[in-house]
């Protein structure tokens, strides 16, 4: 891009276009899966649920050593 620009007739309108397509290109999995859970409901909330253990899990885990950390454990 830097090299277009410095050629010459590439201006903001250019690199805007070229940015967007870059944008689009490096994100389209992730584009994927969230119009893949929008479409399907039930698929998110079991995605969501999963996540829900995970997070559950890791702040026991935290609070715990902030406890014992505190003293109250």
């Amino acid at each position: 891009m830097r090299q277009n620009y410095l050629k010459g007739n590439y201006g903001y309108g250019h690199a805007k276009s070229a940015l967007f397509e870059l944008i689009l290109e490096k994100y389209a999995e992730q584009r994927r899966i969230f119009t893949e859970l929008m479409n399907h409901p039930t698929k998110l909330e079991e995605e969501l649920s999963i996540g829900e253990v995970k997070a559950k899990k890791m702040a026991q885990h935290k609070l715990s050593e902030i406890r014992k950390a505190l003293g109250f454990a």
